[in-house]
Parts: C-alpha cells; structure tokens; sequence
C-alpha cells in the first residue's frame, strides 16, 4: 500500500513530462523536417554551394556555432548538436525583432537567412522551402498527438487502477530514438 502514492506521483509527473517535453519536440520536429527537405537521402557528397551534412549546411554557417572542422558536418552526432545550436541562435534572432519563431519562420531562414527574413526580402523559392517544411512538421506533430493520446489512456488507466486498490509495482521509462517521446510501461 505504501507505494501507491509513489506510483500514483510517477504517473502524474509522467503525465507533466510530456508538456515539457513538447517545447524540445516542436524543434526536433522543425529539425527532422528541415532534415527530410535538406537531405532526404543522407548524401554524404559537398553541394554545389559548399553545403555538408544532413542539415546542409554551408561552411560559415557551421563555424558561426562550432569550432570542430567543417567535415564533421556529415556526422550525424556533430551535425544534431550544430542544427540545434543554429535552430536556437535563429529563435533568439527573432523574437529579439518581435517575430514570431514558428516552424515556417524558422525553416524560411534556414533557407535564405534570418537578416532577409527580417527585412522581407526571401526568395519565392525559400517561401516554397518553408512550406514544405511546415507540412512535414505539422504531420509530425498529427503523429506526436495521437501517440500522445494513446499514451495518456495508458496512464490514466494505471491511475485509475491504483486510486481502486490495484498495483502498480514499478514504472520504466525508456527513450526512443528520432522524434523525442517516452514510453511508460508498468509491471
């Protein structure tokens, strides 16, 4: 009986965890779009404009947030780390200028570059980019919604089992790779 409110507290703090982690998801999601638009295929080859990595990004682009040489680019790892960096110094660029730093924001400066955004000078084929961006994002949160749905029927059902006298001996929580979720499974 004793582990009751233990589990129970488990459960809510669970149930909390996923409104924190929904600010990281919503970059994850832009990034994994970004990604999906940039370098669908994990080409490894430069581009024709000196662009790298899955992100592909140009060489002053990768030194503006790291000193670790331009090749690493392609590292999976390296590049995470740099789009996530590059992802928040374009975050803090705009709402530094009252512009609202939302997925298509993001993606169209990724694209064409924060200081053309601010000044409305993006080319029609960046607004295109951010479109296409935008889509993938908003499928990516349709299906962060319905796991997140069918997770929270989970655990409201383990709640309810405990507030009726069942047990809950132990939660597990396990982080799955790409988009950042939990799973919680009770034993």
């Amino acid at each position: 009986m004793k582990k009751q409110p233990t589990s129970l507290l488990l459960i809510i703090t669970a149930i909390l965890a996923f409104t924190t982690v929904a600010g990281a998801a919503d970059r994850w999601e832009t990034l994994r779009a970004i990604n999906w638009v940039e370098n669908p295929t994990n080409q490894t080859k430069v581009g024709r404009f000196g662009e790298l990595g899955p992100y592909q990004f140009r060489p002053a682009t990768w030194r503006m947030h790291t000193d670790k040489p331009f090749r690493l680019a392609i590292q999976r790892a390296e590049a995470d780390e740099v789009a996530v960096l590059h992802y928040e110094w374009i975050k803090r660029s705009f709402e530094q200028a009252g512009v609202e730093p939302n997925a298509f924001n993001i993606a169209l400066a990724w694209n064409s570059g924060v200081e053309a955004v601010l000044a409305g000078r993006s080319p029609s084929a960046s607004y295109n980019y951010a479109e296409r961006v935008t889509n993938l994002v908003e499928t990516f949160q349709e299906g962060r919604r319905n796991l997140t749905e069918q997770k929270n029927v989970t655990l409201e059902s383990k709640a309810e089992q405990l507030l009726i006298g069942g047990s809950v001996q132990e939660l597990r929580f396990r982080v799955l790779q790409d988009t950042p979720h939990f799973e919680i499974t009770a034993s």
